[in-house]
């Protein structure tokens, strides 16, 4: 399962810490400190996949150099107690295969050069646990923006207080939300969240869902840190370890607790358009269908586990029907994307028709015709809006693998022009090393002139017909409903589905 990581740390020389060795150790790079004389060579470290440079537009040509980059940011800082430079370390999803976790770094890493103007060098590295679960980046910026002058102000914003905490929070969902973006581009049903446990119970219950926010609340385990985790790598205990797995077992007893008052003694949860056992009509719970929680429960937090991962269910069998309110705003959700994207598909009718829908529901109840109805308008709205999404994540590909593609090419022209310096490479590594770029390189322009063929002129043409009529064929399916006669005085009211279950007038023969 995909899980959200995302911290913020910096360096500092008032710790002893240098910008240049944590830029080699993170990238297996040799690099030298030329006022210090010393060398940091961390060539032989494993699981450093890929390394590469991100600066702003109009910074200088050395802004992409890792040997320059560093150098020149320890010569610009001369306060002895000066922070050197500032690490955001993300979790990349295991889900997806080694390129596609290259693009969404390269991606991140472009929005916070974007945003903050530093220049950074990322990281990829490998797991280094035997789970092969722990893929991540190292993001290693400068604590100060550039431009073509070199080095400016400091970014201040993010040394702390509430500015900081700001900041650190935009981080948070931006790499959430770009990683889920890439997660659904890959095909991959999973998700991440950002927020807080509690936040995320809270969420829950503000949409009715009380069996998710009880059942999956639970106790946040400690951070364990290096030292508990390599006593437990050789099955040695320790205290934060031993306060994790008491936290784990009150945590699986609670649920078990739970699971017993919720599916076998508490009555199932009605739908959000229903009052709640306990509430007056009217009040806010009953406005916002909140259930109660099951009486003695304390809400700490939600895991992002599923029911269905803790009563053991088949994953074989018949998941249950999605109810109807479900599947009509689920529809409205997509057809609100589909909005913000295409308004001049002129689709008010289609928000119309669901809004209608709902109502029938409230009066008469489903029936299996309102489902087949709404079920066929929803299927044709999500169609639309996968359309759009493939036209948009065409567009976006070409664009990062035209960075990437630049990238390789820039490290080739380096390679071929720059010989072997004394005391970096020998000649066989610099000509492994070399033969690593120009296959990248190779690699890069395939992939950009299949990028290039699937965002041409011509396919996204094709792309945009093919979204007209498909939302054409949704306008015309919401029109073809029965409709009845609207209410005196009430001209903006929606056409009736005419699914009431009234009886219908004789025929006469």
């Amino acid at each position: 399962m995909a899980i959200f990581h995302t911290s913020v740390k910096t360096f500092s020389r008032r710790k002893g810490q240098s910008a240049i060795a944590a830029a080699a150790y993170r990238g297996g790079l040799l690099l030298a400190d030329y006022l210090t004389g010393q060398q940091h060579d961390y060539r032989r470290r494993g699981g450093v996949v890929e390394s590469f440079c991100l600066a702003p537009q109009d910074a200088p040509s050395w802004a992409t150099d890792v040997v320059e980059l560093w150098s020149a940011v320890e010569a610009a800082e001369k306060r002895r107690d000066a922070t050197v430079a500032r690490e955001f370390e993300v979790a990349l999803p295991h889900e997806l295969s080694g390129e596609q976790r290259a693009e969404l770094a390269f991606c991140i890493a472009e929005a916070l050069v974007a945003r903050y103007g530093f220049a950074l060098q990322a990281s990829i590295h490998s797991p280094g646990t035997a789970d092969g679960l722990n893929h991540h980046v190292h993001l290693l910026a400068t604590t100060r923006r550039i431009d073509a002058n070199g080095f400016a102000d400091k970014t201040r914003e993010l040394d702390g207080g509430p500015s900081g905490k700001a900041q650190v929070e935009w981080i948070r969902e931006m790499v959430a939300a770009t990683t889920n973006a890439h997660l659904a581009a890959a095909g991959i049903d999973a998700c991440i969240d950002h927020r807080g446990l509690a936040e995320q119970a809270r969420s829950a219950m503000l949409r009715g869902d009380a069996i998710e926010a009880a059942v999956l609340a639970r106790e946040p385990t400690r951070h364990v840190g290096k030292a508990a985790t390599a006593l437990a790598r050789r099955g040695q205990a320790s205290d934060r370890t031993q306060a994790n797995d008491e936290i784990r077992l009150e945590n699986q007893e609670r649920r078990a607790q739970l699971l017993d008052q919720i599916l076998f003694q508490g009555e199932p949860m009605a739908s959000s358009s229903d009052a709640r056992p306990g509430t007056a009509p009217g009040s806010a719970g009953a406005r916002l269908g909140v259930v109660t929680p099951v009486p003695g429960l304390e809400i700490r937090g939600v895991s992002g586990m599923r029911l269905s991962k803790l009563i053991g269910a088949d994953t074989d069998a018949t998941p249950p029907q999605q109810s109807l309110p479900e599947l009509i705003d689920e529809g409205a959700r997509a057809l609100a994307e589909v909005v913000q994207a295409r308004a001049d598909l002129a689709l008010q009718p289609v928000r119309l028709w669901l809004e209608q829908a709902r109502a029938e529901l409230r009066k008469s109840g489903e029936s299996r015709g309102l489902r087949g109805l709404v079920s066929e308008v929803v299927a044709k709205i999500k169609a639309v809006r996968n359309l759009l999404m493939s036209r948009a994540r065409r567009l976006m590909t070409l664009s990062s693998v035209e960075r990437l593609r630049h990238m390789a090419e820039a490290e080739w022209e380096r390679f071929t022009t720059d010989p072997p310096r004394p005391g970096y490479w020998s000649p066989s590594e610099w000509t492994e090393r070399r033969t690593r770029r120009l296959s990248s390189l190779e690699k890069r322009t395939a992939e950009l002139g299949q990028a290039r063929k699937q965002a041409s002129s011509e396919a996204l043409q094709a792309l945009d017909r093919a979204i007209e009529g498909h939302a054409d064929a949704l306008l015309r399916r919401c029109a073809s409903a029965p409709k009845a006669e609207r209410p005196a005085g009430n001209s903006a009211a929606p056409p009736a589905l005419g699914l009431s279950g009234s009886p219908k007038p004789p025929r006469l023969h």
